[in-house]
């Protein structure tokens, strides 16, 4: 066991994938970088020693891949790798496949072994895949009671009540028919709502919105607009999950590019969107037109 006497764990940039690729090689495994992935790893006196991925597959956030030099076991460095994810995570929800000795260390950030078929399909098949190639893993899940996902129709009533928490009175209010018809408008254009649910309750909506472009070799962007939180569960970290959810989904799109616009000044408010992966990189302009009564 080597003597580590400078440990740096971090989020990897693109001139760490050479180094990714070959830690990963030495397990047997391929390093498959996808698009809309964050990997995370540790690095000893300058050398990537371990590596984890978030993956955000199927609108949901998958935790894979976690490797550390046999060289380098017992250190605490996987531990470290975890608790980087956990703070990229938030309150979200989140499943892996662990090999069993790995269970206690998921545990360490509340992962829970799943039960029977209580996992996302493709999740199992993964996992029964696994296990036909002599792998000892379990399916787990982690979860602080909050769940964000794409918004069905049925529930379109419940966002409409969030938002009109926030809407000025003086709005028009839409009819259910207008807001079924600018919902599928927002699907049938790559977007998606969000809604944000502690058990049958919504407690929380975003909207993110993919816009056609003729820059950037045709490649869309999205708009996020109507974060809201209702007033009793605020300052929880459940906007932040939602702005999050919708960014990863916006990268799972191929968009180029996802932005936020605000009209709040304080640092609470910049830190928000800078804790979800947002820059202020640029100034944006805008004009509102009269309000239809």
């Amino acid at each position: 066991m080597q003597v580590a006497t400078n440990i740096n764990a971090r989020m990897a940039a693109d001139a760490d994938l050479q180094q990714i690729k070959q830690l990963y090689a030495v397990w047997g495994q391929a390093f498959d970088y996808l698009l809309n992935d964050q990997t995370f790893v540790v690095e000893v006196d300058e050398r990537i020693v371990a590596a984890v991925r978030l993956a955000f597959e199927e609108a949901i956030f998958i935790v894979r891949s976690l490797y550390v030099d046999k060289d380098f076991r017992s250190l605490g460095i996987a531990k470290a790798l975890l608790e980087i994810v956990e703070v990229e995570l938030g309150i979200a929800e989140a499943y892996c496949i662990a090999f069993t000795q790995q269970e206690s260390l998921f545990a360490g950030i509340d992962f829970q072994p799943i039960v029977g078929l209580n996992a996302p399909d493709f999740l199992i098949s993964r996992k029964e895949n696994m296990l036909l190639q002599g792998h000892d893993v379990i399916c787990m899940k982690r979860s602080v009671g909050v769940e964000i996902r794409p918004l069905p129709a049925r529930d379109l009533p419940l966002a409409m009540l969030l938002i009109n928490e926030l809407e000025l009175h003086l709005i028009k209010q839409l009819s259910a028919n207008d807001v079924r018809s600018i919902y599928s408008k927002i699907n049938a254009a790559g977007g998606t709502v969000f809604g944000a649910y502690r058990g049958s309750k919504m407690i929380g909506t975003c909207t993110l919105n993919v816009c056609a472009n003729l820059s950037w070799s045709g490649r869309s962007y999205g708009i996020v607009e109507n974060i809201i939180v209702t007033k009793d569960e605020r300052g929880k970290g459940i906007g932040r999950s939602l702005l999050l959810f919708a960014r990863r989904t916006a990268e799972s799109k191929n968009c180029y590019k996802v932005t936020v616009m605000t009209r709040l000044k304080d640092p609470e408010t910049g830190s928000f969107y800078r804790s979800a992966g947002f820059s202020e990189d640029k100034a944006g302009f805008q004009r509102h037109f009269s309000v239809e009564r």
